[in-house]
């Protein structure tokens, strides 16, 4: 594999020398647009005036504009903006320099030059950018003390669930920003519950495809989706922060302390909790210790580093009901599961990043080390099938240290829009389990079901896996534009991408009898490393104009699966060839509709597991063998999404179709092996999972979220929903199994934003069916109503009380499945002329009939589970608000 690294830097050396030989006569102008509180401003119109020539051109989501083969002189600089002041200026452009940049344009809102009267009856709720959703905060409620997850709960389409993670018409946010930049560590469930509300003056929620493809502009793969909230002029900078603490019945606890300081570029954070008040599965004891500095240390070089430490204690009882379909029948696995598990962690991340708008560089480094010790006791009772019961005591500790690198540059070069880009990216990670296995098997007479013969195995299993890859890329932009047209732009994207993944696992399995003597297990023991490699090369062709984006491409993936195990001459060897279409649309077909369509395909290796040709066998009811002839699997891909919106009175529609198709597929096949440690007669099999590669595997569905205010905008109707079929291929017994799913999900439900009353109401309905070929499998149905409620009443200015409740009617479940009344409530008082101090006293699931279910589909097995938790316990909390904004406290 080393003459990759080579291939890669000699193909880079080569294109920086043909490109600095490369010059075009001309200059190339280029500028940012931003607000007054320095975010840029897209969607802007800007129009240059040289002589008797006008060009035009929009400023991208970041505020940049650009123009090409321009001449020195005078020219005139015209920009407008929606709900922005009008800016002209003359500018002179110097003769011979190529490269120049305009001093950065800061509009002002128009709203500035209107009577108030006026402004409270333009306030537009919200508008559509190509890859933003923006929101204005004026014209939502917002009251004293709320916090910006307050004000998010109003916004059509944003969901927060029970834990504080935040979505977007389905999609869940993986990072906040403020005023276009990194803020603190960007979690965006801490930020959230602390930043004040009355900071803010927008809310965007963007489709980001990474800072480099901001850079570059070349958008490669699915983006995720951030929020960035945009402070008022007065608000970007200053102090916030509380301190917590609480007290409840059942022994509940919690403390919080916390606090942000930020100027500018300048950022220092410490946040610090403890506390047992979790409502999750089992019973959670949580500790956390976090601090963030980020600041300038060179005129364009911004640091960044974090540290985190959490600590987690669990524990769980849980049920479950384990179906795995057979063409010999069907293997029911009723179990009971008793876990006691204790986890520490450390996080350390560092980064440095430039702020040149001609090159962006980052590089970074992420390391950490969890370690985590668990007892857990599981009592297994099989019938069907097979008919036998297991008990299993399980000791585990595991240890995960991992580390990951990256390095990322690209640079605008004397060309107008010719840009080249690098990206190295490492990771390096181990995971490292010691188990120490005592296992008790009952076997049963088949006639007479009569518990006939006891078996003991006491295994000590050490298992090592580490894994390291490297991700290399190399991009190359050459424009195609001609003359002056600079509101059409073309160009040429050359992509080389290597990707190496190498991971060396060694499974190494002791056996101890009941005297205590231990002996090594050869034919459960092995070592085995594999890795696999593949190249991307691909050519795109990109066209961009103010109302259509199209990229369309072709790329050839060559890909290599090599393997091989200790004391063994036999090895693996799999080459393959993969090509596969690119196409991106993104249509802007009125101010009000988009329509963007997207697919791409890819590669995917099998796991170790899967490979991994020796018996596991710390689940006796599935021993695991992999296999080391499988193939890796091509994934194809494809969205569809159109996205109508009203800024006059907020309405807004989203559709979405998708669907995937995989080749190659690594599915499961499932066997029953007469088991030999008991007699014939006793008609005993052993479960094995062995893998396979098969075609067949597909899925596809659509979504859709309409909102409608009503009633002067203090109301919102909604309705979200979706339907999806996935068609899974698995094997049991060598014969095929169709597995067919449909899902089926629909919300209604109204929002009421008033001054004094905030008020969420919804109903929702879940299908879902699983079928499968096999005939002695029985179709199963689950079907799940809930009910919502979520309120707050400001009764006076200082007093506020909540209340939600949430209906469940379960149908369908095999495991012992209540219909739960959840009602929880709160009350709180402020205290002092700013708010600064509050008591607040919450009671949790006041009827004590929370459960937590679920169901998950593999292959041919299903599994339905419910888990203990404690839900009802009341709590009193004090608060302490510290903060400061704009030089007020």
């Amino acid at each position: 594999m080393k003459i990759y690294p080579a291939l890669l830097l000699f193909l880079f050396l080569n294109t920086v020398l043909l490109l600095s030989v490369n010059a075009q006569s001309g200059i190339h102008l280029r500028g940012v647009v931003q607000d007054t509180t320095k975010v840029g401003i897209p969607g802007a119109n800007v129009r240059l005036i040289a002589g008797k020539d006008t060009l035009s051109s929009n400023t991208d989501t970041g505020g940049s504009f650009s123009f090409s083969n321009l001449k020195g002189g005078s020219v005139m600089l015209l920009i407008r903006g929606i709900g922005y002041a009008p800016y002209n200026k003359v500018f002179t452009l110097k003769d011979g320099v190529a490269e120049q940049a305009l001093p950065t344009v800061l509009l002002k809102s128009s709203a500035l030059q209107l009577n108030e009267v006026v402004i409270k009856g333009k306030v537009v709720p919200m508008r559509v950018m190509k890859d933003t959703v923006e929101f204005n905060a004026d014209a939502y409620a917002v009251h004293e003390n709320d916090k910006v997850e307050d004000l998010l709960r109003q916004l059509p389409g944003v969901e927060i669930d029970k834990d504080g993670n935040v979505s977007s018409v389905g999609k869940q946010l993986t990072k906040i920003r403020v005023n276009g930049k990194d803020f603190f560590t960007g979690n965006v469930k801490e930020f959230i519950s602390k930043l004040p509300a009355g900071t803010v003056s927008k809310i965007q929620f963007i489709d980001d495809y990474g800072d480099k493809a901001n850079f570059t502009g070349i958008k490669t793969g699915e983006p995720q989706k951030i929020l960035n909230v945009v402070l008022k002029s007065d608000r970007n900078s200053g102090n916030f922060g509380s301190a917590i603490a609480s007290a409840g019945t059942d022994k509940r606890y919690a403390l919080n302390l916390n606090d942000y300081l930020w100027k500018d570029l300048r950022q220092i954070g410490v946040n610090a909790n403890a506390g047992n008040t979790n409502t999750g599965a089992g019973i959670n004891t949580n500790s956390n210790l976090g601090l963030s500095y980020r600041d300038k240390v060179a005129e364009k070089l911004i640091f960044g580093s974090n540290y985190n430490y959490a600590y987690n204690k669990n524990e769980s009882i849980q049920q479950s009901l384990i179906e795995t379909v057979n063409p010999q029948g069907i293997i029911y696995d009723k179990s009971a599961n008793t876990n006691s598990s204790k986890n520490n962690s450390h996080t350390l991340d560092l980064s440095l990043e430039s702020t040149d708008e001609g090159n962006y560089i980052r590089g970074g480094f992420r390391g950490g080390l969890q370690n985590t010790n668990s007892t857990s006791i599981n009592e297994s009772l099989q019938t069907g099938v097979v008919r036998r019961d297991l008990n299993t005591q399980r000791i585990t500790r595991q240890q995960n240290p991992n580390f990951n690198t990256e390095f990322s540059m690209a640079r605008r070069l004397k060309k107008p829009g010719r840009i080249l880009s690098i990206g190295i990216y490492g990771i390096s990670g181990l995971t490292a389990n010691n188990s120490d296995l005592d296992n008790q098997i009952k076997y049963y007479d088949p006639k007479t079901g009569q518990a006939v013969k006891d078996s003991l195995l006491n295994q000590l299993v050490d298992d090592r896996n580490r894994t390291t890859s490297l991700n290399a890329n190399l991009t190359f932009t050459e424009p195609l534009n001609k003359g002056k047209d600079s509101l059409v732009k073309k160009s040429l994207d050359f992509s080389y991408l290597f990707s190496l993944s190498h991971t060396r696992n060694s499974l190494d399995t002791k056996d101890r009898d009941q005297s205590g003597n231990i002996r090594e297990i050869d034919s459960l023991s092995n070592s085995y490393t594999s890795s696999f490699s593949k190249h991307i090369i691909g050519v795109n062709y990109r066209y961009e104009t103010k109302k259509i984006n199209y990229v369309l491409g072709v790329t050839g993936q060559p890909s290599l699966l090599t393997g091989a195990y200790d004391g063994r001459a036999d090895k693996v060897y799999r080459a393959g060839f993969n090509f596969s279409p690119i196409a991106r649309l993104n249509y802007m077909i009125s101010t009000k509709n988009q329509f963007n369509v997207f697919y791409e395909g890819n590669s995917a290796e099998p796991n170790f597991n899967q490979l991994q040709p020796v018996r596991d066998t710390r689940n006796l009811n599935n021993i695991v063998i992999g296999n080391p002839d499988l193939k890796a699997a091509f994934n194809h891909m494809i969205n569809l999404n159109y996205n109508h919106s009203n800024p006059q009175n907020g309405s807004n529609l989203q559709v979405g179709l998708r669907g995937s198709l995989t080749q190659n597929q690594v599915v499961s096949n499932t066997l029953l092996i007469p088991d030999k440690l008991v007699p014939d007669s006793l008609k005993n099999f052993n479960q094995e999972t062995h893998y396979l590669n098969t075609n067949g595997n597909y899925n596809f569905g659509t979504n859709y979220y309409w909102s409608l205010p009503f009633g002067k905008k203090k109301y919102t109707f909604e309705m979200v929903g979706g339907i999806n079929y996935n068609h899974r291929v698995s094997f049991a017994e060598e014969v095929k199994n169709i597995g067919k799913g449909v899902n089926v999900n629909q919300r209604v439900g109204i929002r009421m934003n008033r001054k004094w009353i905030m008020l969420h109401t919804s109903a929702n309905y879940a299908y879902n069916s699983n079928m499968y070929s096999i005939r002695s499998f029985n179709s199963n149905t689950l079907q799940i109503w809930t009910f919502n409620m979520d309120s707050r009443v400001f009764i006076l200015k200082s007093l506020i009380l909540g209340v939600n409740a949430n209906k469940t009617i379960n149908q369908g479940f095999s495991v012992n499945a209540t219909n739960p009344f959840i009602i929880n409530g709160s009350i709180e008082k402020t205290f002092f002329k700013n708010k600064q101090a509050s008591v607040k006293l919450e009671g949790n699931d006041f009827l004590n009939q929370g459960n937590n279910l679920t169901r998950s589909i593999t292959d041919n097995t299903t599994t339905e589970s419910r888990t203990n938790q404690i839900t009802r316990y009341f709590l009193l909390s004090f608060t302490w608000n510290l903060q400061s904004f704009g030089g007020e406290n």
